[in-house]
């Protein structure tokens, strides 16, 4: 059954209609079923998220909301105030997240309750002496990087009916947003267990890059048949669902930290001293680099800071070309990368995903903390599109809402929370959305989405206005009204 989309713009393509046959777009030629007139509608393709943590999206839909809280006080009311709320107990643990900075430790010492202050980048936070207790941590409360990230695995998981419902919430907040591919950025051992009991209730496609140390038991756990893998052309793992899929995309390396933090890895220090934190060695990434390309996997490569992306590209030039193309490497957020590490980026074929949002949310703060001419050129977008490379932009979910559109209006304007510009890396709005469509499609190989053409999935999103037509400071405003993944409306729910 054939059904014509008619009377609609599309900033993308130059037609004003489309066709929809089952799953799939089809060429518009009569006869049909049906004709839809979309009343002028902008239409695009749906969205694939180009880097993301879906269920740490889900679980955050379960800690309590610290975005403008400071003194101690404030953390231990807020604590109380989500319990109570929540029916825990007066010992039950509390995770705090979006956390700017964390208050001064000594009262959270003396308070019972157990506490874990997240820092909204997800690098950093601090657990009180109950729940160091708790946990059986050390003495230390504050923890960055390595150490934070190890013991946040030690933090309970939402058990049962609690878990399936944030991710069920999760997942309608990303198609909400237009996104029918999702990302799960790092999928750790302890992951596992849960995305068993998840399988059934998927309704997206998500695929996930385990690290090099648990690939190989990823891969044996969610494993496809041959069948599917041909129908997706990918030699990938993924479990089908009558919806969505899991898949296994590649592996994921974390080279460094985060610059609001002055943890990202960085060639020239920082305003005040300190060149930040470098988590892998030169010889680690490249054993990793090599991994991915050994089992014929992508590779997914967190770099903030360009002495993380040096040593990154320095493992990649170390490859056999033949090795390079196989991982198809990603470099993951990117936020300080020079013009000749763009050269190289291009020269090596890999492809730089920016999280422009910093721009908004941090902007301010890199601008003092990496002075004026670094701060300026964060996520240098356009350097990237004058050499002709092609790059996504992603949200980083949960340090933002999953919302593709938001990127798009973050990396035209540029401009940060007190309102300065940051001139000279903005894009136009049809490269922006290119970015979080076809090339964040091409950024998984998939070559089945990510376009509105004949034989390719039917997946696309209808906006509330033309973002093309709308002024720049109107982009802010652009919304998703429906979403349609396999030619079937999942957002609003049918």
């Amino acid at each position: 059954m054939k059904t014509l989309f008619a009377n609609c713009t599309m900033p993308l393509s130059d037609e004003k209609q489309f066709c929809v046959e089952g799953n799939k777009f089809a060429p518009a030629e009569p006869p049909f079923a049906e004709t839809i007139d979309l009343g002028g509608a902008t239409v695009l393709p749906s969205f694939c998220d180009a880097h993301s943590h879906i269920l740490a999206y889900a679980l955050s839909l379960t800690q309590a909301d610290g975005t403008g809280l400071a003194s101690a006080q404030e953390f231990i009311a807020c604590a109380d105030r989500f319990a109570r709320e929540n029916d825990m107990g007066e010992l039950d643990l509390v995770t705090i997240k979006n956390a700017e900075k964390l208050p001064d430790d000594a009262p959270l010492e003396a308070c019972l309750r157990p506490l874990h202050i997240q820092m909204r980048s997800g690098h950093g936070g601090l657990f009180n002496g109950a729940a160091r207790r708790l946990l059986g941590l050390g003495e230390q409360a504050v923890l960055e990087e390595n150490a934070y990230l190890a013991a946040t695995r030690r933090v309970p998981l939402p058990e049962g009916e609690a878990l399936k419902s944030a991710f069920a919430k999760a997942q309608t907040r990303y198609l909400s947003y237009g996104i029918t591919t999702a990302q799960e950025g790092i999928l750790t051992r302890e992951m596992f267990p849960l995305y068993d009991r998840l399988l059934p209730a998927l309704t997206l496609d998500v695929v996930a890059y385990p690290s090099p140390a648990d690939f190989d038991d990823a891969l044996a756990r969610f494993r496809t048949t041959e069948r599917e893998a041909g129908e997706r052309g990918q030699a990938c793992a993924s479990v089908f669902m009558a919806q969505g899929t899991l898949t296994i995309g590649g592996v994921k390396i974390f080279l460094d930290g985060s610059p609001q933090q002055k943890t990202a890895f960085l060639r020239a220090p920082y305003e005040g001293g300190g060149s930040g934190v470098q988590t892998m060695s030169a010889a680690e990434v490249l054993d990793a680099c090599r991994f991915a390309a050994d089992r014929g996997t992508r590779l997914l490569a967190h770099c903030n800071g360009d002495g993380a992306a040096e040593i990154f590209l320095d493992a990649l030039e170390a490859l056999p070309p033949a090795a390079r193309a196989i991982c198809r490497p990603v470099l993951i957020h990117g936020q300080i990368l020079g013009d000749d590490q763009l050269d190289r980026i291009k020269h090596l074929g890999v492809i730089p995903s920016f999280f422009v949002a910093h721009v908004r949310d941090f902007g301010d703060t890199h601008l003092k903390n990496l002075g004026e001419a670094r701060g300026m050129r964060i996520s240098p977008t356009r350097s990237a599109l004058v050499r002709g490379i092609p790059f996504t932009l992603h949200q980083d979910a949960p340090v933002c809402e999953p919302d593709p559109l938001d990127a798009v209006a973050c990396a035209v304007l540029r401009k940060t929370k007190s309102g300065r510009r940051l001139t000279g890396q903005e894009i136009g709005v049809l490269d922006a959305l290119r970015a979080v469509t076809e090339n964040a499609a091409d950024q998984y190989g998939f070559g089945d989405r990510g376009r509105i053409a004949a034989g390719l999935r039917a997946d696309f999103v209808i906006l509330n206005r033309d973002p093309l037509t709308c002024s720049a400071e109107d982009l802010p405003s652009l919304r998703v009204v429906e979403t349609y993944c396999k030619g079937r409306r999942v957002f609003p729910a049918e």
